[in-house]
């Protein structure tokens, strides 16, 4: 059973949690670990930082501690390239252990946190990370929980998989091929390759080159098959992504025999992205904005398809909510 007594009547007994404060000298954070015995020397600073009275005592058979009930769900939740960090204050951070791609089962991190008492925050699914970022912090509200509901999380997470993850980076192949008769013909300076060796050197990248077309559907198809033939992995075309009919790039993707996944999202800048995949290769048309733009709708799937994810036309659909970037 657990009882409320005053601080002095502590003496000797240890704490049931940690207990934070600020003290006189200005530090903030943990005072007393749990499991502390309390010495007469420690009244006074409980009292500084407002605590007249301690819980003591022990839990009952069906109750489990707050950092014991958040660590029996740690190891059913942490799925490939991500851990987790010590104990403090019942809560631990989840980390990861790579450069890559945070991807998170929205519906399971639901699931535990509709159960009670269990509260993880994230930070968004498919977001780009680095080794030791902070993805998540896991903790229970109360000082102790039900047996019950641990044992409901823990069912939850076994049943859903593991709900955090990082995608590592993969070395692509790259290809890039640059549309537009006002750039082959000189008649203005590209601005693009620049932006995406920029863009490329945040990744493993093998560039295979970059060719310079006309706006001819030909030899548009002639460099796309080159880039084929030399195994690329990601085809990128620059130019020709607006609605007029002398652009050509989407119908250049289509021309291969693509599965075109999105001509034009949800997203701003970048409405005009178009995202193709043939055999394990993708196709992407670059906006215009990404010149301008820091950031694009580009800028939000290129990570993904650097991590290994097998995107679907949902992935572009879903982005309209927080879309305008």
């Amino acid at each position: 059973m657990i009882k409320k007594i005053n601080v002095e009547e502590a003496i000797g007994k240890p704490l049931l949690h940690d207990i934070t404060g600020i003290l006189k000298d200005g530090f903030k954070g943990v005072v007393f670990k749990r499991n502390h015995i309390i010495k007469p020397e420690d009244v006074e600073t409980l009292k500084d930082i407002g605590k007249e009275h301690i819980y003591v005592g022990d839990l009952e058979e069906d109750q489990v501690h707050e950092e014991d009930a958040i660590m029996e769900l740690i190891p059913h939740i942490l799925g490939e390239n991500v851990s987790a960090s010590g104990l403090s204050e019942g809560k631990t951070n989840i980390i990861s252990d790579v450069d890559g791609v945070f991807v998170l089962d929205r519906q399971g991190l639901y699931e535990i946190n509709n159960l009670g008492d269990f509260t993880i925050a994230t930070i968004k699914s498919f977001t780009k990370v680095k080794k030791k970022d902070k993805l998540a912090g896991a903790r229970i509200v109360p000082l102790y929980t039900e047996r019950e509901k641990v044992n409901k999380a823990i069912e939850t997470a076994k049943k859903r998989g593991s709900i955090f993850k990082v995608l590592p980076y993969k070395r692509l192949k790259v290809g890039s091929i640059i549309t537009g008769d006002e750039v082959f013909y000189g008649r203005i300076q590209d601005k693009f390759e620049r932006v995406l060796r920029k863009k490329y050197s945040e990744f493993d990248t093998e560039i295979l080159g970059f060719t310079f077309c006309p706006d001819d559907l030909e030899k548009i198809n002639e460099a796309v098959e080159k880039y084929l033939e030399m195994g690329a992995d990601l085809i990128i075309f620059t130019g020709g992504m607006s609605v007029d009919p002398d652009d050509l790039t989407p119908s250049a993707i289509r021309n291969t025999g693509a599965e075109i996944l999105v001509q034009g999202l949800p997203v701003q800048p970048g409405n005009m992205l178009t995202v193709g995949k043939l055999g394990k290769t993708y196709l992407v048309g670059v906006p215009g904005a990404s010149i301008h733009s820091e950031i694009t709708s580009f800028d939000i799937f290129l990570p993904r398809i650097y991590a290994g994810l097998d995107l679907k036309r949902q992935d572009f659909i879903e982005l309209g909510e927080g879309g305008l970037l």
